[in-house]
Parts: structure tokens; sequence; C-alpha cells
């Protein structure tokens, strides 16, 4: 895996925020803050069509800052906000959504997510913000003294996102945006209506969360998947294979060519975590989440993990124990092998 941003990965490794700069003819890559220390900034993209209007993919979190880099980044452009024509998203969450309702408001911008990131948003806003109820939690087997802990938020303010969508992406719909072919390939797994844009011509391939180049991301954070949301993911991660010479322009991070190897790195850490799970369930198979999460290999050290990291681990070793449990586990890792 090779970064193509020197910027961007420097950025990266500083904890610092990247600026604008030009991915290719037409494409522009703006790093947006986050309250987050673990990602401190999202990656927004800037498309400018044939018509000199302007597209965003991934417009970032909603704050006054956001806007206002995003503003100037326009006018460096020599553009406005009055230009952007729409703003169209990879995925529901908030870092990658929040500027659409201002950007709409402001431009009448048309706003575009897959019609299953949609519905979910939608399900959610009839709902209590409330991240797992406590039975939830109890069912995991976490403790009663640590159940309140994981109602903690990795950000303020997470809820619905306030804006409807104008257009509803289904897989294949090409984007309108004149002078540019760019389709939208499914790849369920961090959320269920996850997408991923392909731009055909200049061999681009926006990932948002699904595939980032410095950490794994979550798995089942939004939505649900018919089959397991950890063989969804790694499944997600084989239909980028057609791809694996172009450049990824990931939601975070940095770009980068070498998708193969890290298509590959990706799946293989899913993999071993339900590996991991097995083993746990093949001596104890009554084991909680809990117990089971308590056995696996975490980055920072089961003891490190506190507060909406330890929600996080459980949420995820619940999955792999799904998976496990299901029966066709060894099978599908056996025909994935390599």
């Amino acid at each position: 895996m090779q970064p193509t941003s020197p910027a961007q990965f420097a950025a990266t490794e500083s904890g610092s925020v990247p600026g604008l700069e030009q991915v290719c003819d037409g494409v522009w890559a703006l790093g947006q803050p986050m309250p987050n220390p673990q990602l401190p900034y999202t990656l927004s993209y800037l498309i400018v069509d044939s018509h000199d209007a302007v597209h965003i993919i991934d417009p970032a979190w909603n704050s006054e800052e956001n806007f206002a880099i995003l503003e100037r980044a326009l006018v460096e452009l020599g553009s406005s906000v009055s230009r952007v024509a729409s703003a169209t998203m990879t995925h529901l969450h908030l870092d990658h959504t929040g500027l659409a309702g201002r950007l709409r408001s402001a431009s009448g911008a048309s706003i575009g997510i897959s019609r299953i990131d949609h519905d979910t948003l939608e399900r959610q806003a009839h709902v209590p913000s409330t991240i797992h109820t406590d039975d939830e939690v109890l069912a995991w087997g976490v403790p009663e003294q640590r159940v309140a802990e994981l109602q903690e938020r990795f950000m303020p303010d997470i809820g619905t996102v306030e804006v409807g969508a104008d257009v509803l992406l289904e897989p294949g719909d090409q984007l309108d945006i004149p002078g540019r072919r760019i389709s939208v390939l499914a790849t369920p797994g961090h959320t269920a209506g996850s997408v991923c844009f392909l731009d055909r011509d200049a061999r681009l391939l926006f990932t948002g969360d699904h595939l980032l180049p410095m950490i794994f991301p979550g798995i089942g954070l939004g939505g649900t998947t018919v089959e397991n949301p950890v063989t969804t993911y790694v499944d997600s991660l084989d239909a980028l294979a057609p791809f694996d010479g172009w450049q990824v322009l990931p939601g975070h991070g940095y770009r980068f060519t070498g998708l193969a190897e890290r298509r590959a790195a990706s799946a293989e850490h899913h993999n071993r975590r339900t590996r991991e799970a097995a083993a746990v369930l093949g001596g104890h198979p009554e084991a909680t989440t809990y117990e089971i999460a308590s056995q696996l290999h975490w980055t920072a050290g089961w003891a490190g993990l506190e507060g909406p990291y330890l929600r996080s681990a459980l949420a995820q070793t619940s999955m792999h124990a799904d998976r496990v449990r299901r029966g066709d586990w060894a099978e599908y890792l056996a025909a994935h092998a390599g």
C-alpha cells in the first residue's frame, strides 16, 4: 500500500488536518476537522463538472468552522457555495453528512444517499437516541457496574441527519455530474447501505469508511443486513477486486494505491477475530459476549477498553460470535482463504 498524498499522510501521522489539494483534473480533496481524537478529520471531495458547478462527496461534520473551511476552499477554486449543485454521501454517519443541510439551504444543492441508509435514518428519527438499552447491554453479559459507561458517545451530538434526501441511490446508478462517469457500487458492512463511488475515467475509488488506510473501520454501525454483518463486509471487500489498480480516495486518512493489499489485510483482520471467537466458544459454548471479548486480541488491550470503545468491542464481538454460531463460518473462511 502506497500513499499518493504526502500532505495527507503527514497529517495522519501528526494528527493535523490537511488542506485543499488537487487529486486530478476536476477533483480536489479537502480535510475538515471532526471532534474525535482518533479520527481528527474527514476527507470531503470536491468535483467541478463541465458546467463549472461543484459536487461534494461526503460533506463533513456540521460546524461553523467546517462551513467556513469549505467556503474558503471553493473561493480558492474560483467558485462559491452558491455553485454547489449536489452533496452525495457514502453512508449515513454525521461526519460524512453534516453540512448537507447548510449546502441545500445556501445553494439548493440536491442531497443524495443510498436508499437503504435513508430508510435507516427514517427509522432512527422515530426511536429514542439511546445507543443500546440496558437490557441489550446486560444480554451481552456486561457487569452491572459497567452498563452506564456504554452509553457514552465517541463524539458529541450524535443523532440522526435532519435533512431528507432528494436522490435515493441504488447500485449501478450514475451520479448527476455533467462531464464525469461516476457510478454507485453497493458495499454494505460499515452500515447496511454503505456505497462506494467509481470514477471509471480517472480510475478513482471513493470508499467513504468502507476501507481506510490506517485503521479497520467498524461494522454494523447503521441498519441491518440479511447475512451476518462481518460476512457481508468481507464480501463487500471482494466486490472491490476489479478496481485493485485504481487510486483509493477514503473518508479519513490519506489517498493510496495498493487496494488488493489493503483489502486482504482488512478481511484477515476480521477473519482472525472470527477464528478467535470460535476458539473461545469451542471450549465454552455458553460464553457471553463480554466473556468472549475479554479473550480476544485488541490493539489497546482488553483492560484499555472503556466507554464507547468497550461498547464497540462488544458489538463487534457479538457479530463474530453470531458468525460462528451460524455454523458456516469455517467453510466460508476456507473458501476465502488467500
